[in-house]
């Protein structure tokens, strides 16, 4: 009986041991999960922050070009009335 009692008891402890070594790696692969969870919404955040000021400065840059197109243009039309050239059709 001593010797079956023994069998038994390493059975028990080899099972302890195995389920205690997977509940620690299940848990920390949820922990692990989750940090990268949690940095993949900062990398998704800061994404959508510099496409938003990306978006800003192509309305700035569209505008500054519209800007200039205008006082070109202008300034074209001085140097015509200014050298007395009529603008073809």
């Amino acid at each position: 009986m001593n010797g079956d009692f023994k069998k038994v008891a390493a059975a028990l402890v080899t099972a302890g041991i195995i389920g205690a070594w997977s509940f620690a790696a299940t848990r920390a692969s949820s922990d692990d999960i989750e940090s990268v969870r949690k940095e993949i919404e900062e990398v998704e955040a800061e994404a959508k922050e510099r496409s938003e000021k990306l978006a800003h400065d192509v309305k700035d840059i569209k505008k500054t070009i519209q800007t200039e197109a205008v006082a070109a243009a202008s300034f074209r039309a001085q140097v015509r009335t200014a050298l007395r050239i009529r603008e073809e059709p």
